[in-house]
């Protein structure tokens, strides 16, 4: 005599219910977002990689100032006006980064970053720092972020060298007439130039996905849960491979 057949029913649970309605969309949504930063992450470093290839102009001939591109400018280094950008770490080093002000032959003004500096660990001392004299030719790449610094009210300091946790350009541009809107970062190579060692993005397109698999396998988990606990297709299972074994 045939077994009748079981088919696949369903029990919901209320409980359960609400809970992958409001996890599973959540998962995924987090999983197409980190796809999403992988492919601005791609374009980025394509554009960076681009731009990087293209020769060194003169910073003076430009109209706009996109990042990385290359570029080379003269001027003269103000060894009195600078910021000491606090909390840099590099290799468990506590340090500064260094932003300097060149004055241009056209009394035009450029942010410079010169690099990374260790710091005195009782943060009493502020490092010693060296400039060249006279008119120096700097080579390096413009890069100004678009990142909005984070801030627990800071208060700017007015004394020179000016210590702070982030630089903002915008009120710089305000502060220092003729300021160029961009910063110049300083190639290892150019003079004044400490060290130099920049990390281009600090999540790379791959570890996006990576992160964007692991949510869609939180959320294909979920939803095999939901299935298993609201239904009887464990039993269907279970069914079919003891009917295997009988014949």
């Amino acid at each position: 005599m045939a077994e009748p057949r079981t088919t696949l029913s369903w029990s919901l649970d209320w409980k359960s219910l609400l809970a992958i309605a409001i996890a599973l969309p959540l998962l995924l949504r987090l999983g197409f977002w980190q796809l999403q930063r992988a492919d601005e992450k791609q374009q980025l470093l394509d554009a960076a990689t681009a731009r990087r290839q293209q020769p060194a102009v003169d910073i003076q001939s430009l109209g706009e100032y996109p990042n990385y591109l290359p570029v080379y400018v003269e001027g003269v280094f103000d060894s009195q006006r600078y910021w000491l950008l606090d909390n840099r770490i590099r290799q468990g080093q506590f340090g500064y980064e260094i932003i300097a002000l060149l004055n241009l032959a056209d009394g035009g003004k450029l942010l410079v970053e010169r690099g990374w500096i260790a710091a005195d660990a009782s943060r009493r001392q502020l490092p010693e720092l060296t400039w060249p004299e006279g008119i120096v030719r700097l080579q390096g790449e413009l890069y100004r972020s678009t990142e909005q610094p984070f801030s627990l009210g800071e208060q700017l300091p007015e004394a020179w060298p000016r210590r702070q946790q982030w630089l903002q350009p915008e009120r710089l541009e305000t502060e220092i007439d003729g300021l160029l809107p961009t910063v110049l970062r300083l190639h290892e190579q150019s003079p004044a130039a400490l060290r130099t060692d920049r990390l281009l993005i600090n999540v790379s397109p791959q570890k996006h996905r990576g992160y964007a698999l692991q949510w869609f396998a939180m959320a294909a988990v979920l939803a095999g849960i939901f299935v298993v606990r609201n239904s009887n297709i464990l039993a269907l299972f279970k069914g079919r491979s003891d009917r295997g074994e009988k014949l």
